[in-house]
C-alpha cells in the first residue's frame, strides 16, 4: 500500500509522522528534560562561585600569614625583643621601633591589633603591643597553640562581641632553636571577609562560611557571626567530605548546596533555591513551543510547494526513461537547474547518448575476456614446458657424464619450481630456505668452496609464511657485492625465530660493508638486475605492499665490518605447534 502512494503524499505523511508529532512530543517533554540540565548548569555555576570564593578567602588568609612570617623573621624586631637592656633609653628606642613596624603593617592590612608576648625580663611592657609571656598564658588559645605543630595557629574567638581571629606564631631563635616569644595578629571577621559579596544571580541564594568547629564566620539569614550552625541540620552534610554538592529542603523548598573546604578547615557553602530555576524554565518552555509551531507551519508551506515542483520534474524523467527502455536511444530531457535533480537529468541525457556505445564496448570487453582466459590457460602450460626442458637437459648432462651441469640444472629446476610456486605468492619459510639453498647450490657448482653458509633457524619458525623470493635477493646481493674484494670468498649467516606472532629473520655477511651514502642510496632507489638482482629496495617495497604497517625491515652496515639485514614479518595465523624441520 505504501509503495502505491505518490511521492508528494509520502512527503506530507512523513512530515506529519516524523516532524510534527515528534515536535509536539518534544515540546511537552522539554520542560522535564531541561530541568536536570538546568540543575547541572546551576551546579557547575555554583562550583565556579565556590572556587572563586575559596581562592579569595585563601588569598586573604595567606596574605596575613605571609605578613606574620615577615614580621617574625625581621632581624630588627628579633634583636629588639631578645637583647639585654640596662638603660631605659635603649628600652624606649626598642619599643618605639617595634611600634613603628606595627604601624606600618596596620597601614596596609586591616588588623585590629598586633601584640608581641616576650620572655625577655630586661624589656619592659608598653601596655599595648609588647607584653610579658605570663599574659599570653592566660589567653584561651595559648595552650592549644603549644600543642599544635603547624607554623601558624588560627583561633576563632566567637565569644568576642566583635568576633575575630587570633593568628599566632612562635618567635624562634634559629641559632639556639629556642622560643623567645609569640607574635599575635587579631583580625576581625569583618576585615577578613569584607567586600565578599554574593556573586549569585538568584534572589533566594546565600553564602555560608563556617570554621571546622561549625561556627559561622559571616552572617547567614538570622544566624549571626560566631553562632553555631549545629541547629541547621541541612548544612551538616557538608562536613562529611572535603567538597561536593547535594540537594536539601530549607523552609519546605528544595535547595542546592555546593561546598568546598579551605586549607584551614573552613567550609565555604553556596545555597540556591531550585524554585528560582522554575521561572526561567517556564520561559524556555514557552519559547520552545512557540518556535516549534512556527517551524511546523513554515515547513508545511515550503515542503508542499517544493514537493510539487520536484514531482513534476521526476514525472518527466520517468516518462523519458520508459521511452529509452522501449528502444528510443539518444533521448534527452531539459535540465531545470543545478541541484541534485538537475544532476540526475544531466546524467540521464549522458546515459541515453552513451548507451549504444556502452553496448558495443561491453561486446568488445567480453571478447577480450575470452582472449585473456585463453592466455591464462597458456600460462599454466609454460612452467610445465620449462620443467620438462630442464629435466631433458639434466638427462643429457648425465648421459655425457657431466655432474656439474647435471647438479646445476637440477638446482635450477628446483629454484624455478619454488619461485613459480604454482602462481601463489606465499611460501612457508621452510620452502623459502629450500629456494635459497637451490640458488646457493648453483653458486657452489660455479664457484666451489668460496662461500660458507650457516643456518640458525628455530623449529617453530619453519612453518611460518613469507612472500616468495624475499630472502634470495638479499643473499644474492651478499654473494655478488659483499665479497668482491676477496675474490668471492666469505661467510653468510641466516637466522630465524618466531617471537610474539612476528617472524624475525636476520641475514648477515662478513663482507666489505657499506658506508652511510651507499646504504642510503641502496634503500632509496631500486637496484638494476645487472648489479644485484632485485635489490633490497624491491624486497622492501613488495613486503610493505603485502603486509602494510606490520612489516619492518632494517639494514645495519659498517665498512669492512659486514652487513646485516633484519626482517620482522607478521604472522596472521596462530602460532604453530609441534613444528619440525
Amino acid at each position: 500500500m505504501w509503495s502505491q502512494i505518490r511521492l508528494l503524499q509520502k512527503l506530507i505523511f512523513v512530515l506529519i509522522v516524523f516532524l510534527i508529532v515528534p515536535v509536539l512530543v518534544a515540546s511537552i517533554s522539554l520542560f522535564s528534560i531541561t530541568l536536570p540540565l538546568a540543575q547541572r548548569e546551576t551546579r557547575d555555576m555554583l562550583d565556579k562561585v565556590v572556587d572563586q570564593l575559596h581562592e579569595n578567602v585563601q588569598y586573604r588568609a595567606t596574605g596575613y600569614q605571609n605578613m606574620l612570617m615577615q614580621m617574625a623573621m625581621d632581624p630588627r624586631l628579633s634583636a629588639s625583643l631578645t637583647q639585654t637592656y640596662s638603660e631605659l633609653q635603649d628600652e624606649v628606642l626598642a619599643l618605639q621601633q617595634i611600634n613603628a613596624s606595627i604601624s606600618r603593617v596596620r597601614s596596609y592590612f586591616p588588623i585590629k591589633s598586633i601584640r608581641f608576648y616576650k620572655n625577655n625580663p630586661t624589656l619592659r611592657e608598653d601596655g599595648g603591643s609588647v607584653l610579658n609571656m605570663e599574659r599570653a598564658e592566660l589567653l584561651p588559645w595559648t595552650a592549644a597553640m603549644s600543642e599544635s605543630r603547624q607554623s601558624f595557629y588560627w583561633y576563632f574567638d566567637a565569644a568576642n562581641p566583635q568576633p575575630a581571629f587570633h593568628i599566632g606564631k612562635w618567635l624562634v631563635d634559629y641559632m639556639s632553636n629556642d622560643n623567645y616569644g609569640i607574635i599575635d595578629f587579631e583580625v576581625t571577621t569583618q576585615a577578613l571577609f569584607e567586600n565578599l559579596a554574593n556573586p549569585l544571580e538568584f534572589e533566594e541564594s546565600w553564602i555560608v562560611i563556617a570554621d571546622q568547629n561549625g561556627n559561622a564566620l559571616i552572617d547567614y539569614r538570622e544566624l549571626k557571626t560566631g553562632n553555631s550552625i549545629a541547629d541547621l541540620t541541612y548544612l551538616q552534610k557538608s562536613y562529611d567530605s572535603e567538597s561536593g554538592s547535594y540537594t536539601t529542603r530549607i523552609d519546605g523548598k528544595n535547595h542546592l548546596v555546593v561546598y568546598q573546604t579551605t586549607s584551614l578547615g573552613w567550609k565555604i557553602m553556596t545555597i540556591v533555591s531550585q524554585e528560582a530555576l522554575w521561572e526561567r524554565l517556564q520561559l524556555v518552555r514557552n519559547a520552545a513551543i512557540t518556535a516549534s509551531i512556527l517551524f511546523v507551519v513554515l515547513t508545511l508551506v515550503v515542503l508542499i510547494s517544493f514537493g510539487k515542483r520536484i514531482t513534476s520534474r521526476l514525472n518527466v524523467l520517468i516518462r523519458s526513461m520508459r521511452k529509452v527502455r522501449e528502444g528510443t536511444l539518444g533521448l534527452t530531457v531539459r535540465i531545470n537547474g543545478k541541484d541534485e535533480l538537475g544532476d540526475v537529468e544531466a546524467a540521464f541525457n549522458q546515459m541515453s547518448r552513451q548507451l549504444e556505445a556502452s553496448m558495443l564496448e561491453n561486446a568488445a570487453a567480453r571478447s577480450a575476456a575470452e582472449t585473456e582466459k585463453l592466455r591464462l590457460l597458456q600460462a599454466q602450460i609454460n612452467p610445465h614446458f620449462l620443467y620438462n626442458t630442464l629435466a631433458l637437459v639434466k638427462s643429457m648432462a648425465m648421459d655425457a657424464g657431466s655432474a656439474e651441469i647435471s647438479g646445476t640444472v637440477d638446482a635450477l629446476a628446483k629454484f624455478f619450481r619454488l619461485a613459480l610456486n604454482q602462481g601463489r605468492d606465499v611460501l612457508l619459510l621452510r620452502e623459502e630456505l629450500e629456494h635459497i639453498q637451490a640458488y646457493l647450490d648453483i653458486h657452489e657448482w660455479r664457484y666451489p668452496g668460496k662461500v660458507t653458509v650457516h643456518y640458525d633457524v628455530e623449529e617453530a619458525a619453519l612453518p611460518c609464511e613469507i612472500v616468495k623470493i624475499t630472502l634470495q635477493p638479499i643473499v644474492e646481493n651478499a654473494l655478488l657485492h659483499a665479497f668482491a674484494h676477496r675474490g668471492g670468498r666469505g661467510e653468510v649467516r641466516i637466522s630465524a625465530q618466531l617471537v610474539d606472532q612476528l617472524l624475525h629473520i636476520v641475514i648477515e655477511d662478513d663482507g666489505k660493508g657499506l658506508n652511510e651514502v651507499q646504504l642510503r642510496d641502496l634503500m632509496r632507489s631500486p637496484v638494476q638486475e645487472s648489479v644485484g638482482g632485485f635489490g633490497l629496495y624491491n624486497v622492501r617495497e613488495r613486503l610493505d605492499r603485502f603486509y602494510g604497517a606490520g612489516f619492518e625491515m632494517t639494514v645495519a652496515s659498517e665498512p669492512e665490518q659486514g652487513t646485516a639485514v633484519s626482517l620482522k614479518i607478521p604472522q596472521l595465523n596462530k602460532q604453530p605447534e609441534g613444528a619440525t624441520r
